[in-house]
Parts: structure tokens; sequence; C-alpha cells
């Protein structure tokens, strides 16, 4: 944990430089991409807010931060919140890692597709399905809702189109399960 404390706290620093890529679709028309990558970004705002310092983590201890920063992918990540980690599996940042590596490089991949899906394609349920790069699928159903067909649980995106450079984060009030 002290390794993903240093990373937030140098780029904590640097959140001031990372507006525009955090403020999101609001007011930009053309979603111009952010200015920096997916992980970046997440790092950012959770300097801000707080609101990801889990899924920061189980990111670091499966070694996935290394793809979320790939500058020469397309993702989409649909980011579970603090809350939701807390709700559906009951760790945090500082527990997280305890939870089988496997299973959690599962549970995590399920959240990641790969392009660029901007809110509109999403939450009008545009795309019938989409598929996670664990293999499975995410069922829009339309108002911002998300269903995944496995354990027919749902997903509420609380903050659409936060921009990055390779790609956008969606963060979501739950834990998909596969």
């Amino acid at each position: 944990m002290r390794t993903f404390r240093s990373i937030l706290t140098v780029v904590a620093a640097c959140a001031a430089m990372l507006t525009s890529g955090i403020a999101g679709a609001e007011g930009n028309a053309r979603f111009k991409p952010g200015t920096e990558n997916i992980a970046a970004t997440a790092i950012a705002i959770n300097a801000q807010s707080g609101e990801f310092s889990t899924l920061l983590a189980a990111l670091t201890c499966t070694d996935l931060v290394p793809a979320v920063a790939d500058p020469d992918v397309r993702l989409t990540v649909f980011a579970p919140t603090d809350a939701a980690f807390l709700a559906a599996l009951g760790v945090d940042d500082e527990s997280v890692c305890t939870i089988d590596k496997a299973l959690l490089t599962s549970v995590l991949l399920l959240h990641v597709t790969e392009g660029r899906r901007l809110s509109p394609s999403v939450i009008n349920g545009r795309n019938k399905q989409i598929e996670t790069l664990n293999g499975g699928f995410l069922f829009p159903v339309g108002s911002g809702s998300l269903t995944i067909d496995a354990t027919g649980s749902s997903a509420n995106i609380v903050i659409p189109d936060v921009l990055a450079s390779n790609g956008v984060i969606h963060a979501i009030d739950f834990v998909l399960l596969p």
C-alpha cells in the first residue's frame, strides 16, 4: 500500500492540470479525449474525491495498471466507487488485495470493454450488448443503467464520460460480479 500511496501523492500534485479530462462531457459537445491516460485520470479523480481508492488498489495488486495506462489501446472502464466495493465485496483499499488474484482480475476485467464508449451510446442503450475483456457481457437498458446477464445485477452510471487520452471512464455504483 505504501507504493500506491506514493503514486497517489505524486499524481495529486498534477491533479490541477487534468481538469479537462476530469470535467467529463459537460460543456464539451465534441467529447475530446483527455490529456492523461485512464490510470492517471483515475488517480487524479481519487486525489480530489477519494472515490476510486479501492479500484486503484485492486488494479495495482492484479498488475492491471499498465493495461489501463497503455496509450495504444482505447478502453472504456465502468469504474466502481469505493462504496460499491464495500457493499458488494466487503473490501476497501486496505483489504481488496486479500481477494484471490484470479477472481479479482476477472471481476475487474468485467468492468472494461474495448473502444471508447461515450454515454450517449451506453445510457441510451444503442448497444444491445457490450462484450467485456473477461468475455462477459453488459446489457445497457437505458436511463443510465447497465445490467449483466450472469447475475442479473445492475449498476447505475453515476458519473459519465470522464475523458482520458486512451478512453473513457464511467463511475458506477455497483461492482459487477462474474
